[in-house]
């Protein structure tokens, strides 16, 4: 007979005899552990799992008995005492040695179960996503959100998301949020909050059309949607308004009824969220949430466990859990106020077929407000077996574990899917499922791992020196850990492997004591000898156990000599390479360039070519010898990246109405200076000299103005300065005075030969001359152009003409004058 069926019948026949079978169906679990504990060190295979019971919870009736399964009871896991036949041992070194691990075996009792990512968040229009606990279509495994005008259906079979197309939405983008899918008509059902008026749409898309009536109030925001399918109606429990929590209950057919009047005894307390359901749909439940007794929301008083801050006042953080039953409208408690196993605020819901609550994520309120705004989820994950468990407890699944939620608001929404027996966990990040029979989907195989890497139970290893090496064996979630030492007697001597010596002719090798017998290469038999030449050496030394040849290799060296480093200039232009190369090298050293705070081989030699610098950079050299047995000489340089001189400030001492002396302070650096009379269009050297600080500037005219500019050099190019400077204007001691002369004479004894109008601050002018018949003889709109006396080359007589003129001045004024001039030869 198979050794697995013979212990799985003996197993069954102990504990029968043991429990016998206990009323009403009921199978206790635990006391099978117990049992199979007493049964010594056996090794338990896989049984069957899933065997399916019924009980009566105290809310049920008679008609509607709760089936659920749980896990057949099996013997738990624990790890072997020695997972590692062999024992810390010491071996010569050379030596092999063999390592054996035992395989631990075992069954789960309850399995962690595995995630799986449906649908990820990238996948997710966040601006589309509003979820309820009671929209969602268990029969095609669909997830609905509504919002923004907008359904979204998530089919979890085919991890896939349509938008459902529908017209005729009765309200505002975003506020007709409430939503229930009524699984009897295949529709959804939405409305805007509390005893609002009610539409349905099919799930199929379509027109929204109301059908029921009522009217928006201010009491029931956050109320707990649902279908009921005894009613065929949608309903709602709870909410609050007016600073007040309730705890009553509406449905709506044709219009809202009061089905549950908002009660005082506390029995549920006002507040918690509607999330979870049985099978047939006719019975909830309710979990947690924030609330009170009173409803009071500015009492500030939090009688029933932890409080919990709102931007409005304090509720309590319940931490509970009911069941509501539709055919009476009444709850009944499962886990109480307070509850010390619910850890978390998180998403809950129920699964009908092993009857079993889980909790996923959440966040823990506290009484601050503020904190409360940025509580952070956690991803731990909690169950509940009902009717066997005092409460939830804390487990670990497999696969792609779900992360935490972004935020507390964020947690989301969980479902039981009875097509595939799994958890949906839905948030606006992704939506996972959790399959809780670990056989639904394959399962990691168990993995044994030693610090080697190898993977199999016997491995060798060739340790040089002491090592421990260990072994993990994982069968997720449980990890078992062993290890070994294995000492190494390498019998070592004291001799390095390479021995040097710096500045003397001698040295002592010593290979240490406590060996038995000592063999040099030299022929020395203690435990030293002297040498005075490169070379290797040798002993051979034994002790009680094991014999070994050491070696040492003896090099001889003196010190490098100190020496200088020269540069080709001190200063260079930022971008440009600098040579360096050493003052009288020593033959047979070598010499390693690197930058100051750098220790980085730029080089080797006794000539180096800096890359561009483009600032001050140190740099520093190691002289040695090959090998580097003795210290280093050293010695640096700094070469400095030159700069742009400072800009020259320039003053004007002396301004008269024809000449300007220009001055300028000395440049620190600057080796000449160049000037500019044209306001930086050309430049050139000063009239005194390369190094003068000052310009005069003449030839000028009234009111005119100069810009003047100097710029100061330096011995590198890159260091010419930016130019600095000043504009001036000479005197104007005639001020806006306009002259026109009434005669001139064009002989050509270079005075008076031309005719000009005089003015210092004329903008703009035009001048006409005309003979005594009234014909323009000369015209000109440029003050420095004079009228010759000629007309088309031929030369005027003698006699009076007449002149227009029209100007406008730097102050704007318009000037217009009218007269003779004589024309005199």
């Amino acid at each position: 007979m198979n050794k697995y069926f013979t212990l799985s019948f003996l197993l069954v026949v102990f504990s029968t005899v043991l429990l016998g079978f206990a009323p009403s169906g009921f199978f206790h679990v635990h006391s099978l552990h117990n049992a199979s504990s007493s049964l010594g060190e056996i090794t338990f295979p896989s049984f069957e799992r899933n065997t399916s019971v019924k009980i009566k919870p105290a809310f049920s009736n008679e008609h509607n008995p709760i089936s659920f399964s749980f896990d057949s009871a099996i013997a738990p896991f624990s790890c072997p005492a020695k997972l590692i036949v062999q024992k810390d041992t010491t071996i010569c070194k050379g030596d092999t040695v063999t390592l054996t691990a035992i395989k631990p075996v075992h069954v789960d009792s309850e399995p962690p179960g595995v995630w799986v990512l449906l649908i990820s968040g990238n996948n997710i229009d966040q601006t589309a996503f509003n979820l309820k606990a009671y929209g969602y279509d268990k029969v095609n495994q669909y997830l609905y959100s509504i919002i923004n005008k907008r359904i979204i259906r998530y089919d979890l079979k085919n991890k896939t998301s349509t938008e459902i197309f529908a017209n005729n939405w009765p309200g505002w983008p975003g506020n007709y949020t409430e939503f229930t899918y009524d699984y009897t008509n295949n529709r959804l059902i939405l409305w805007r909050a509390g005893t609002d008026n009610v539409y349905a749409v099919p799930a199929t898309g379509g027109a929204w059309t109301q059908i029921g009536n009522g009217a928006f109030d201010n009491a029931d925001y956050n109320a707990s949607s649902y279908w009921n399918p005894i009613t065929n109606s949608p309903g709602f429990y709870g909410g609050y308004g007016g600073f007040t929590v309730k705890n009553w209950i509406y449905e709506n057919n044709l219009s809202w009824i009061q089905k549950r009047p908002n009660l005082s005894d506390c029995n549920p307390p006002k507040g918690g969220n509607l999330m979870g359901t049985s099978a047939d749909g006719k019975t909830l439940f309710l979990f947690s949430g924030q609330g009170s007794c009173d409803g009071n929301e500015l009492s500030g008083t939090c009688s029933l466990g932890s409080p919990w801050a709102t931007a409005n006042g304090m509720f309590c953080w319940l931490k509970d859990l009911y069941a509501l039953d539709l055919n009476t409208y009444t709850f009944t408690n499962i886990l109480p106020t307070n509850n010390s196993t619910i850890q978390y605020e998180g998403a809950m819901t129920y699964d009908y077929d092993k009857n079993r609550f889980y909790l996923f994520g959440g966040f823990q309120p506290t009484g601050d407000y503020p904190l409360n705004q940025y509580l952070v989820n956690t991803k731990k994950t909690f169950r509940f077996n009902w009717g066997t468990d005092n409460g939830f407890s804390e487990f670990v699944g497999t696969g792609a574990v779900p992360p935490a939620a972004p935020l507390n608001a964020s947690n989301g929404y969980a479902y039981y899917d009875p097509v595939d027996k799994r958890v949906i966990w839905a948030r606006i990040d992704g939506i996972w499922a959790y399959y809780p029979d670990s056989s639904l989907i394959k399962q990691p195989k168990p993995t044994l791992v030693w610090s080697t890497g190898d993977t199999t139970t016997t491995i060798k290893v060739y340790p040089s020196q002491t090592t421990t090496y260990s072994v993990t064996y994982t069968d997720s979630p449980y990890v078992c850990k062993d290890q070994v030492t294995i000492k190494v007697d390498a019998l070592k001597t004291l001799l390095a492997a390479t021995t040097t010596v710096c500045n003397d002719t001698s040295k002592v090798l010593n290979a240490g004591t406590g060996f038995t017998s000592y063999l040099w290469s030299t022929g020395d038999t203690t435990a030293s000898t002297t040498v005075d030449s490169n070379g290797v050496y040798k002993v051979k030394v034994t002790d009680s156990i094991c014999t070994v040849t050491d070696s040492t290799k003896v090099q001889f060296a003196t010190s490098p000599k100190p020496f200088t480093i020269q540069a080709t200039s001190d200063t260079v232009c930022p971008g440009t390479a600098d040579t360096l190369s050493i003052v009288n090298p020593e033959t047979g050293v070598n010499y390693n360039w690197y930058k100051v705070g750098n220790n980085t081989l730029l080089f080797t030699g006794t000539s180096y070519t800096t890359q561009p610098i483009s600032q001050a950079t140190n740099y520093v050299v190691l002289a040695n010898t090959n090998p580097p047995i003795c210290a280093a000489t050293n010695a640096s340089i700094g070469i400095q990246a030159a700069s742009a001189l400072s800009t020259p400030v320039v003053q004007a001492d002396t301004i008269t109405a024809n000449s300007v002396l220009f001055s300028w302070l000395p440049v620190p650096g600057a080796v000449s200076y160049l000037i500019s009379l044209d306001n930086g269009a050309t430049f050139q050297l000063p009239a005194a000299g390369l190094t003068a600080l000052e310009e005069l500037v003449t030839g000028l005219g009234p009111n005119q103005t100069i810009n003047f500019k100097v710029k100061a050099l330096g011995k590198l190019a890159c260091q010419e300065s930016a130019p600095g400077s000043i504009t001036v204007t000479t005197l104007n001691p005639i001020g806006d005075a306009i002259f026109i002369p009434n005669s001139f004479t064009p002989n050509g004894d270079g005075n008076n030969d031309l005719f000009f109008v005089y003015g210092n601050t004329i903008k703009t002018m035009k001048l006409s001359i005309y003979n005594q018949w009234g014909q323009l003889i000369f015209y000109t709109s440029t003050q420095s152009q004079g009228w010759n006396g000629s007309y088309n080359g031929t030369k005027m007589p003698v006699g009076v003409y007449y002149y227009s003129f029209e100007a406008t001045l730097q102050s704007n004024e318009k000037v217009k004058r009218r007269g003779s001039i004589t024309l005199i030869r």
